[in-house]
């Protein structure tokens, strides 16, 4: 996976000692992939990272070179795909760093002069305006708390989510950060910068919206019962689960006790299964953000025959980041479970319909 990073940023220069910083940035990336760059004085111009690096063979697809800017300037850099950087028409960034040159000791201090906000269960948007034209140099929400440098400017580790715009000069920034956990403590943190060098930074806590999950399963569908002479009989058991379908934590099972079936002659014959999870509203941890259903089913053929089984590899529920996007009424589909035990043909599927919400 391609990646590029900065050992510094933002380059902090102390105007006591000396009127420009450096910076190293270091690439990781595939042989086809390719480094472009730009800055303050100069344009969109493709890297060559043999000369840049120093370096042979190696630097195709590893390397690190050395910055220098005064405050005021800015470097950024991107992995791009071959043949797709960001002068083609359809550009394909892989990775990308930004870096800005500061002022240790800023002149002035006061650019912001109005804040807005709102936070939603899986996104903050936040307005910053400020007195002169600026860019922001560094925006996010971070769980834990920001680190706080000798010069006063707060670092952010462990981002969850990103703007969802590109940042631009402005005196009134609008920016949406997603996708973050629902009902979690966060810490935000704006720094924003002129075109001199001078900076303003600002800190503030917010906390998102609890989610509320709820998950429905109305009907099955037989498609085949498993008995070509007559209609079969089958039980089956539905699952809610959070997190990765190889680790899952479960949140709820029903079971539906067995019962004849028939499938029409093949033609798709609905039951009525009627369950349904009813969740609370609740924080949202790392790694449990995602919500999966799955089913699995026996048709039974009695002790002269082995029993046929049928089952899902399971789905997961399209939950929506964003403001304005993040709740769903009611939507819905199909999980299919074809047959699982070798030689046989039982195959049914599972209408799914699920919500969610956000409070407090």
């Amino acid at each position: 996976m391609a990646h590029i990073d900065a050992s510094n940023s933002p380059i902090v220069v102390d105007r006591e000692t000396d009127n420009k910083g450096k910076t190293s940035i270091k690439y990781l990336k595939e042989r086809f992939e390719a480094i472009w760059e730009r800055s303050t004085t100069f344009g969109w111009t493709e890297v060559n990272i043999f000369v840049r690096t120093g370096r042979g063979d190696e630097a195709e697809t590893t390397g690190d070179y050395e910055v220098t800017l005064r405050p005021g300037e800015f470097y950024e850099a991107g992995v791009f795909e071959d043949g797709h950087g960001p002068l083609s028409t359809d550009p394909i960034r892989l990775a990308f760093i930004k870096v800005y040159c500061l002022w240790k000791k800023p002149e002035v201090r006061h650019f912001i002069t109005d804040q807005n906000r709102s936070t939603g269960g899986t996104w903050h948007f936040h307005q910053v305006h400020t007195n002169v034209p600026t860019d922001i140099v560094t925006i996010g929400a971070t769980r834990t708390a920001p680190f706080v440098d000798a010069a006063g400017i707060p670092h952010i580790k462990g981002a969850d989510g990103g703007p969802t715009v590109p940042l631009m000069t402005s005196n009134n920034h609008l920016v949406e950060i997603n996708p973050l956990y629902a009902g979690n403590r966060y810490f935000f943190v704006v720094v924003v910068t002129d075109n001199f060098g001078n900076w303003e930074a600002y800190q503030e806590e917010f906390t998102t919206l609890r989610r509320k999950i709820t998950v429905e399963f109305p009907t099955i569908h037989i498609f085949n019962d498993g008995d070509p002479g007559s209609h079969g009989e089958g039980e089956f058991w539905f699952r809610v689960q959070k997190g990765p379908f190889n680790q899952p934590e479960v949140i709820q099972d029903f079971h539906l006790p067995e019962q004849d079936i028939d499938d029409w002659s093949e033609t798709d014959r609905p039951y009525s299964v009627g369950f349904a999870h009813l969740g609370a509203f609740e924080i949202v941890e790392p790694r449990k953000e995602s919500v999966g259903v799955i089913s699995w089913g026996v048709e039974h053929d009695g002790f002269l025959e082995a029993d046929e089984g049928a089952s899902s590899l399971g789905v997961f529920l399209p939950i929506p980041a964003g403001r304005f996007v993040e709740n769903v009424n009611n939507s819905t589909l199909k999980m299919d479970c074809p047959v699982s035990t070798t030689g046989d043909d039982f195959h049914y599927g599972v209408d799914v319909r699920w919500s969610v919400e956000y409070g407090v």
